[in-house]
């Protein structure tokens, strides 16, 4: 029986409670999380890290030594129309490609070198209460408490059946389905993401992303509304986007099986805590909706959620007003960018289903939004 206290628990060492981890315990806090994985374990992504999500690893301490892991230079991005016309945008400071399974394994070791206390193999069955206040975690072989408590266990959280929520569907939800490919030909460059609308992934796209050590991520993303209108399954749907562009992978050989996976997208309707707890990440449904990243937003709701906890933690623990102002943080930050990128993205579905992008207008528009960072929250 794990049974004990601390002043903040964290649910999920992904990057967001790594992050709120990390923070909270150089802050001098009592920092106990639990996750149900055995780490290192990988993780079902595109592995794809923004030039800002890179700065923000940095300021967290992690970059020399993510620099010395295998990974990929992003230094130009492509958006793909049917008829192969595209617009581009130039990175400076160039993004990354960071497998998964590295990336989250060295954000472990920083968790626990900061302090904190990590226990691994731990399911959560529900958060407990006390009258309205969450005051800590319960599970099989589980019974902790603490002043605050943290969600960052991603899609399913126990942290929404503490608030009495469902798990996203219809429009704040994306599916998406990724497979890995060694020798997979570039022909704009291999520091190129090229990111493909059509209309066979309504409300979505496929990729192909630069290779780490020769092996490309390669997946299809599209809004599980728009998926439920389909008569293919993810594994067809990827099926069909390699044979569409097979001059591509006419040299490749696949690296395991396909994957898929689900992403709750913001900004979702719902409250992103309580008394005693805090959302954070894909808990809190903050993946952007139009390219489905989600890494920066884990990160920066978990140093968000951290400084909040240590208020809490200074004054009579984590009231109304401390979740008002976190909501109203993470609105600012995350919520505001993520309403507009949602109406891009429908945009974009009508361009792709009506053919707009034949036209000189509509191309030249499409190039001055994808080039500008006025809705862009996680790239410069």
């Amino acid at each position: 029986m794990l049974d004990g206290r601390s002043d903040v628990l964290i649910v999920g060492a992904g990057p967001a409670g790594c992050a709120a981890g990390i923070v909270l315990a150089r802050a001098g806090a009592d920092v106990c999380v639990v996750d149900r994985a055995t780490f290192p374990r990988d993780k079902t992504c595109g592995d794809a890290l923004s030039n800002e999500t890179v700065a923000l690893l940095d300021r967290l301490g992690l970059r020399q030594a993510l620099e010395s892991m295998p990974h990929a230079l992003v230094r130009r991005a492509a958006a793909v129309f049917p008829d192969r016309s595209q617009v581009t945008r130039d990175y400076e400071p160039p993004g990354w490609i960071l497998p998964r399974l590295a990336l989250d394994d060295r954000l472990r070791e920083e968790l626990e070198r900061s302090g904190a206390r990590l226990e691994q193999g731990v399911r959560v069955a529900s958060l407990s209460r006390s009258g309205e206040r969450v005051t800590g975690a319960e599970g099989p072989g589980l019974r902790w408490t603490a002043k605050v408590v943290i969600a960052a266990d991603g899609y399913g959280s126990s942290g929404l059946a503490a608030l009495e929520r469902t798990q996203p569907d219809g429009r704040f939800l994306a599916v998406s389905a990724t497979a890995y490919y060694r020798n997979v030909s570039f022909p704009d460059g291999d520091t190129t993401a090229d990111h493909f609308f059509d209309g066979e992934l309504p409300f979505g796209y496929g990729w192909i992303f630069p290779a780490v050590d020769g092996v490309s991520n390669v997946g299809v993303y599209l809004r599980a509304d728009a998926y439920a209108g389909l008569r293919q399954n993810l594994h067809a749907l990827l099926a069909g986007f390699l044979d569409r562009h097979a001059a591509r992978f006419a040299a490749a050989e696949a690296v395991g099986k396909p994957r898929a996976w689900s992403l709750p997208l913001g900004p979702r309707p719902i409250p992103h805590g309580a008394p005693g707890l805090l959302l954070t990440g894909d808990a809190g449904g903050f993946v952007d909706p139009l390219s489905g990243e989600g890494i920066w937003q884990a990160l920066h709701t978990g140093v968000l959620a951290a400084e909040t906890a240590s208020e809490a933690l200074r004054g009579d623990g984590l009231d109304v007003s401390l979740l008002r102002r976190y909501e109203q943080r993470c609105w600012q930050d995350i919520g505001r960018q993520s309403r507009a990128k949602a109406a891009v993205q429908r945009a974009i579905a009508l361009v792709v289903r009506r053919r707009l992008y034949r036209l000189a207008t509509v191309r030249a528009a499409l190039t001055w939004g994808y080039r500008r960072r006025a809705f862009e929250m996680t790239k410069t």
